[in-house]
């Protein structure tokens, strides 16, 4: 990960902290612990629920906002 951060001229950062955004990402927007699990590969639930960490809702409607505006730069862009 290091090497592949450094080619890509990012700050390094761990994977694994991506598999906790995407396990929270998908808790918070309804999806099955069952599905998480399976997704992540875990062999049981409580595994899983240490991956889970709670979205506030200030949090979830700034990335609500933060996804409109990135949809609505894209549809404009690709008007003109």
């Amino acid at each position: 990960m290091t090497t592949l951060c450094r080619k890509a001229g990012v700050k390094y950062f761990r994977y694994h902290s991506l598999r906790h955004a995407g396990a929270s990402i998908k808790d918070n927007s309804n999806v099955p612990i069952v599905a998480i699990q399976e997704i992540l590969g875990h062999e049981n639930r409580t595994t899983t629920e240490i991956y889970l960490h709670s979205v506030s809702r200030a949090a979830r409607c700034a990335m609500r906002a933060y996804e409109l505006a990135r949809r609505n730069s894209h549809t404009q862009s690709h008007k003109n």
